[in-house]
């Protein structure tokens, strides 16, 4: 009989949901306590925004989180990802930290002094140089809050209010009409925040507004050997028209298409969102989706009719996961918000032809077809042809789960690996259920099919098809078994 009660299980069914879940975390759920009714509640990342949260503050909920994940027979696995500022202006701090009124209509100036405290009248940036002329708009958290420049003064700029609302610290500023070229990719405090990266073993980084390969680049020496997975925030048009070449050189792909839509026209966003979803299909690397996914569940119980529309057309366009922000940082509904998204999803996951993304993932891969992809393929129909309950992939660094999860099999896929880092990571990406190995190398095959048959996914005498890379030190994603079995009685 069934013993894990996993998070991927929906609460109350035998559905399995492939849709992931990245959780913001904030005052609201960094209790150790609240922590861990994220994971049970079905989080399968934990995210630690670096701009809006302190060294300190990171590392404790690290250490809350890992030691309930590391403790002896627990079987969940959870990615944790640090989100890295990267070129991206921000405002400043305010007087009393607290978020101030603005009003339409009213002068508002930004200075050019970051020691300056803001208030209800004044605000400074992390971009200080003048480049600004009178008339250009400045947008500030994802154009909630919009100014036009009236005059130019010796140490800031007068602006008049276009829209009341509220505005809060460290929030995303953009120009809308400009382009800002002498932004470094790493400022000297995301030097710091890679390293306390790297420190804490963190199994991935996010870092914001990458512009081209050269941004990815630079990212990944300062990463050097750590293992760390590097995903790329796609939030500018620089970024968007390279995104090709962004996707190439990273791990994977956060779209943040708040960001995004202050500086392309929104009707734009829409389009290149399904494009880049399926770009990164195409390429087997993840993609998730994050802001304004359930805002309104920050105050409110239920999600509006649009937004549960937004995540279930995501899901059915082939998207990996979503990025919660404020719904889960500073929201009042939060265990309302996961049940939300994650009961959306798997509808939308049910609706979807997975055959067809299996079709198209085998029609643009290059042909003559290297082995790794046949076999990661011919796993996916062969268990379509036997009627498989399970694959299982056994792997060590993940290269050969994340190759079989892109051709989107219909059935649950087990990622078994004896490496800790390498389970938590897989948990970014679409239908793969991490599984870490801690028994001998000789017992995996026997221990993942008790593991599928304690999740209530196999019983004796099912098919299953189990995946293997290479030995330790083979380049990852070296493919190059795969092996029809039958679930023996437990």
């Amino acid at each position: 009989m069934p013993s894990i009660n996993h998070p991927s299980k929906l609460s109350n069914t035998s559905d399995i949901l492939k849709t992931k879940v990245v959780c913001t975390i904030g005052p609201k759920t960094a209790s150790k306590e609240q922590l861990v009714e994220l994971v049970k509640n079905g989080m399968n990342v934990a995210r630690l925004n670096l701009a809006h949260c302190s060294h300190e503050f990171a590392a404790q909920v690290i250490r809350d989180l890992r030691s309930y994940l590391e403790a002896p027979g627990q079987p969940l696995q959870v990615a944790i990802m640090v989100d890295i500022n990267g070129p991206k202006v921000r405002s400043g701090r305010l007087a009393d930290g607290k978020p101030v009124k603005l009003k339409k209509g009213d002068d508002f100036f930004f200075v050019n002094d970051n020691t300056v405290l803001g208030d209800a009248t004044k605000i400074s940036t992390t971009y200080t140089k003048e480049f600004l002329n009178i008339g250009d708009v400045i947008s500030i958290d994802d154009g909630l809050l919009t100014f036009t420049v009236v005059e130019r003064l010796e140490n800031s700029i007068r602006t008049r209010v276009e829209n009341s609302g509220w505005l809060g610290e460290n929030k995303g500023v953009t120009f809308p009409q400009r382009t800002i070229d002498d932004l470094p990719a790493i400022s000297p405090k995301d030097k710091e925040d890679i390293l306390f990266c790297i420190q804490q073993g963190v199994d991935m980084v996010s870092v914001s507004c990458m512009r081209d390969v050269e941004d990815v680049e630079e990212l990944r020496l300062l990463l050097g050997n750590s293992k760390i997975k590097l995903f790329a925030k796609v939030e500018n048009k620089r970024g968007l028209d390279n995104f090709e070449s962004i996707l190439r050189t990273s791990d994977g792909i956060v779209l943040d298409r708040g960001y995004l839509g202050t500086e392309v026209a929104l009707d734009q966003v829409v389009i290149a969102q399904k494009n880049m979803i399926a770009r990164a299909n195409i390429s087997g690397k993840p993609i998730l989706i994050a802001n304004q996914i359930l805002e309104t569940m920050v105050s409110n119980p239920r999600p509006s009719r649009s937004e549960a529309a937004d995540v279930a057309n995501a899901v059915m366009d082939g998207v990996d996961g979503f990025v919660l922000s404020s719904e889960t940082a500073v929201g009042e509904f939060v265990s309302e918000v996961l049940d939300s998204i994650r009961s959306i999803a798997l509808q939308a996951e049910k609706a979807t032809n997975y055959l067809e993304y299996q079709a198209k993932a085998m029609k643009n891969v290059t042909k003559p077809i290297h082995v790794n992809e046949s076999i990661a393929s011919s796993s996916v129909l062969a268990a379509r042809q036997t009627g498989a309950k399970v694959i299982v992939c056994i792997t060590e660094f993940g290269g050969t789960a994340r190759m079989v999860a892109k051709y989107r099999p219909l059935i649950p896929v087990i990622a078994a690996t004896r490496v800790r880092q390498t389970a938590s990571q897989l948990s970014a990406h679409f239908g793969l259920i991490p599984y870490y190995h801690e028994g001998e190398e000789t017992t995996v095959v026997n221990d993942s099919l008790r593991f599928a048959y304690e999740l209530g996914l196999v019983q004796p005498g099912d098919i299953a098809v189990f995946t293997a890379g290479q030995a330790a030190g083979f380049q990852e994603g070296t493919t190059t078994k795969m092996q029809l079995v039958t679930v023996p009685n437990f």
